[in-house]
């Protein structure tokens, strides 16, 4: 059983689809939007008399509405070979079956673009209504891969794809990328509600032993190290992921973005319910 989270945004929607949230179109909904003449907007059934006698040219006046919008709904998904780490892949896989089904059960029209050093056309999607959610054998080959890319270069060439209108954006990456990459692929998004859901493992930071010998590869440059662990490197490396998690804080906010949402461990849509709700 697929999950589902609900999500909000705070602006107007610019779409003319229905949907579920609130838009700038006239149309059918509950939200006052003002007076017109009848002509404007030819529907008797909202002829409002005391405006219409109040009006000094003697028009016919009647009340209208802002129809409630649909909004685009992406996942910007980071396929670089640090996204093999710890089944991170399958997590990503989790979230992006669960962000199309929530955008499907909401009306929305959903998008998934997957990035390493180009896009994965294979297992992108395009902006469309999916009905019942992710298609399976596109859920099936996230699942699957496994992320060898250097680079997530190909994040930056994914923004031109969301379209000109305003988009929720799922940035679903472990971070661990440049500062001046990260700070001009945010410049990039400014235009768009942009979520960063940081997908981390605790068995980065948290499951390292108090005392012996190690072994690290770091999976974008291939390199190999050998560590001795005592409880003081463990306590520095836990400093340093703190670290980290305050800077991409400071950099998401500080270009637009919303606070990080970070997922730790296994998908689970009702945190990612809470933070909609919360921020």
């Amino acid at each position: 059983m697929i999950p589902e989270f609900h999500y909000r945004v705070r602006w107007r929607a610019g779409g003319a689809h229905p949907g579920r949230h609130a838009g700038h179109q006239t149309g059918g909904g509950y939200e006052f939007a003002g007076h017109v003449p009848l002509a404007a907007f030819p529907d008797p059934r909202n002829i409002d008399a005391h405006a219409t006698l109040n009006d000094p040219f003697g028009q016919l006046m009647v009340k209208t509405f802002r129809q409630r919008s649909a909004i685009p709904v992406f996942v910007i998904a980071d396929l670089s070979a640090s996204m093999a780490f710890a089944g991170k892949a399958q997590v990503l896989s989790e979230l992006a079956a669960a962000a199309a089904y929530s955008a499907y059960r909401s009306g929305d029209p959903f998008g998934l673009l997957v990035c390493g050093e180009a896009i994965h056309w294979d297992l992108s999607l395009p902006l469309r209504w999916h009905k019942g959610g992710l298609p399976a054998d596109t859920a099936d080959g996230l699942a699957r891969v496994r992320p060898v890319a250097r680079s997530a270069a190909a994040l930056e060439d994914a923004v031109p794809h969301l379209g000109r209108g305003r988009a929720l954006v799922l940035l679903a990456s472990d971070f661990h990328l440049d500062d001046a990459f990260l700070e001009s692929l945010f410049d990039a998004l400014r235009p768009h509600d942009v979520v960063p859901v940081a997908m981390w493992s605790r068995a980065e930071y948290d499951a390292l032993p108090d005392w012996g010998l190690i072994h690290l590869r770091d999976p974008e440059t291939g390199q190999r190290r050998r560590l001795f662990m005592r409880p003081a490197l463990k306590r520095q490396v836990r400093d340093a992921f703190q670290a980290r998690r305050d800077r991409l804080r400071e950099l998401a906010i500080h270009h637009g973005a919303r606070d990080p949402f970070f997922l730790e461990g296994r998908f689970d849509a009702d945190a990612l319910t809470r933070y909609f709700y919360e921020t």
